[in-house]
């Protein structure tokens, strides 16, 4: 089944639904960036665990409550789905082939010739380039058993789900938007919650490359061998920054720029090793322009939910 990941709707609620909390944005504008309204509900530990609906029964009930408390009922919604579930994928098709016929064609060969690590994939694609006889597709999918899991809680709510989205593609966004991007470079972006690290790479505005890194500890640290989980998150980045340049491309790229962005307690000792340890610049969402309606900044934690809004603009 396909799933229409990047539709486009006016006036659309936007949520993020992590581990830690449920949140929303509604934008007022997309250019200047100014945000109508937002709202979020922490939840207890154990209702969502990396992604899973464990407790959905009590999710549930938070869920109803919110969007009553909120004033969302009947509204149509995007939301995200956790990174951990995302697979990406990119492929050459026959340049005459339509946006249909690719769809058709990969909904043919997942399975066959194109292996993704979950059966029953729910998926989108998206033209990102062109040659002479050939024209490069992203790929993007999810398992269906978990979106439509996430679409029945919205539905149950009385919301419209009308698309789904991913976070880095979502995050990335407001970056573009604040002209923080570089379509010929390769850039890492660095999405940092509370319990995990989502890395993604993108060249000439496309996703290249994602991996969500967990993080199950979030003491105070100030020295790298004190930091546990997020040690081994941070070695993680160096691996993968090793694996594209080197393994992906042969050692003919680098990863020229990071972009920063992130609400974990421990944010300033991960971006001060990013910029101290892999000696790479750094831009952060503190250069983002976003504010609210009453003239307040927005949090970094509903910037995800924020650049699902910008599929208006």
């Amino acid at each position: 089944m396909a799933l229409r990941l990047f539709q486009k709707k006016d006036k659309t609620i936007n949520f993020t639904i992590t581990d830690e909390a449920i949140r929303f944005v509604e934008l007022r504008q997309s250019s200047p960036i100014v945000v109508e309204k937002f709202g979020e509900r922490e939840l207890p530990e154990g209702i969502i665990v990396r992604g899973d609906l464990v407790k959905i029964d009590e999710l549930q009930d938070i869920l109803d409550n919110v969007v009553d408390e909120w004033k969302l009922k009947n509204r149509n919604i995007r939301f995200t789905i956790p990174d951990r579930f995302v697979a990406i994928k990119e492929e050459k098709v026959d340049r005459d082939l339509t946006l249909d016929e690719i769809k058709n064609f990969f909904f043919m060969q997942i399975g066959s010739t194109i292996h993704l690590p979950f059966d029953e994939p729910v998926f989108d694609v998206v033209v990102t380039g062109y040659e002479e006889k050939k024209q490069t597709v992203l790929l993007v999918a999810a398992p269906e058993q978990v979106v439509e899991e996430y679409v029945g809680l919205f539905e149950q709510s009385r919301l419209k789900p009308m698309a789904a989205d991913i976070a880095p593609l979502a995050v990335y966004r407001l970056f573009h938007a604040g002209g923080q991007t570089d379509e010929n470079a390769h850039e890492m972006l660095v999405h940092l919650k509370q319990n995990v690290m989502t890395l993604s790479i993108f060249h000439q505005h496309q996703l290249k490359f994602m991996k969500p890194v967990f993080i199950e500890k979030s003491e105070d640290v100030l020295e790298l061998e004190e930091a546990g989980d997020l040690a081994d998150a941070l070695s993680e980045m160096e691996k993968v920054i090793s694996f594209y340049e080197n393994s992906v491309h042969g050692g003919q790229v680098k990863i020229s720029r990071v972009l920063f962005t992130g609400y974990h307690t421990q944010r300033p000792f991960v971006e001060q090793f990013i910029k101290q340890s892999l000696d790479i610049p750094v831009g952060t969402d503190e250069e983002i322009s976003m504010d609210t309606k009453q003239n307040q900044p927005l949090p970094p934690a509903f910037y995800a939910a924020a650049g699902l809004a910008l599929k208006d603009g």
